[in-house]
């Protein structure tokens, strides 16, 4: 709790700074800091929920782990290892809590069946079983919920062995990497002394600076700070902000369309929007992104330079109930609408 109050009166302190700074230099007078105000009322509406849950932590099954070998603090402890990120209810009932041992054992016990059942093989997350690995949360993650999740949920079910599913698998060893382990030097996905990334043209990121900031900071860095404030979001904070609208976040290849060095593919990000974010409440709808990637591998398939596209803007709106869902399903925001004719004859298509 101490630790929130301080983040908060120090943010105050930088924001009002930076704004009474800049309109001297515009206008030689120092104006009252109006925007700067809004943006601190609505960091205090975030900081609330946090305080509330780190003065009176929850009861579940918790991974309490030692910082000495995590190398990272964590604001608070993950209710379990398969909701160490995404941390919302399964369905929009209201009660913005993780899954309870029971919701997750039975959701364990479903990807069990739907495997036996269909023949349906689990997503292969490589290089997690070093020994000497620095875990955020203290151990490796469980990506039972997300599997499932992933399994119900895909448009696509890429055969063994092809390379869509190679890139597949890569692409969620390195999400696992950069969510869970701490010291970029253990990211075995990437090629840590030449790795880059960036999002639609913006900044590139070296493998420690992308490590330092988290994903969410790298993919969003140009949106605009109304929707996504990278400047005063650290990487915990980027991840706090999404704890509580998913149960999981699952992610596919949809297609690859050149094979190694120069992996060119496209993708799609989905959830159901069954918690919370920004104080607003999901009802259970579907939330998709889609996109496109340039990935260059190396000849031991480590990622060494990734650019991304995507719309994240209309995602972000979304979340905090400014456009439905619907906008976004069917790729339209890049895609386009298709036939007006069509559009407006047969809605549903």
């Amino acid at each position: 709790a101490y630790v929130l109050l301080r983040q908060l009166s120090n943010q105050r302190r930088t924001m009002i700074a930076s704004t009474s700074s800049s309109s001297v230099r515009s206008t030689g007078t120092v104006a009252q800091p109006t925007r700067t105000v809004h943006a601190l009322a609505n960091r205090v509406s975030k900081l609330v929920p946090r305080l509330a849950r780190t003065i009176n932590l929850r009861s579940a099954p918790v991974c309490r782990a030692d910082a000495s070998k995590t190398g990272s603090k964590m604001t608070e402890p993950p209710p379990s290892m398969a909701q160490t990120v995404m941390r919302g209810p399964l369905k929009a009932n209201g009660s913005g809590k993780p899954l309870t041992k029971a919701e997750m054992d039975a959701c364990k016990q479903e990807l069990e069946d739907l495997k036996k059942t269909y023949n349906f093989v689990e997503p292969a997350r490589s290089f997690m079983d070093d020994p000497e690995i620095k875990w955020r949360f203290g151990g490796p993650p469980d990506y039972s919920l997300t599997n499932l999740q992933f399994l119900q949920g895909r448009t696509m079910a890429h055969p063994e062995g092809s390379l869509e599913l190679i890139v597949e698998n890569l692409v969620k060893t390195w999400e696992m990497e950069r969510s869970h382990k701490t010291d970029p030097n253990q990211h075995m996905s990437v090629d840590p002394a030449v790795f880059q990334i960036s999002a639609n043209g913006w900044k590139k990121y070296n493998n420690e600076e992308a490590n330092a900031v988290g994903n969410y900071n790298v993919l969003m860095d140009g949106v605009p700070s109304a929707l996504w404030d990278k400047e005063n979001i650290s990487w915990e904070q980027s991840h706090e902000m999404f704890h509580d609208a998913f149960a999981a976040f699952p992610w596919e290849v949809l297609e690859v369309f050149s094979g190694p060095p120069s992996v060119a593919f496209t993708w799609r990000h989905w959830a159901n929007f069954t918690g919370t974010y920004e104080g607003h409440q999901g009802s259970g709808e579907l939330v998709e992104m889609f996109g496109f990637g340039v990935a260059k591998v190396n000849d031991k398939l480590q990622l060494v330079d990734v650019d991304i596209y995507y719309k994240p803007n209309e995602f972000m709106e979304v979340l905090r109930g400014e456009r439905p869902a619907s906008d976004l399903s069917r790729a339209k925001t890049v895609m386009g609408q298709g036939c007006p004719f069509i559009a407006r004859t047969h809605p549903s298509n």
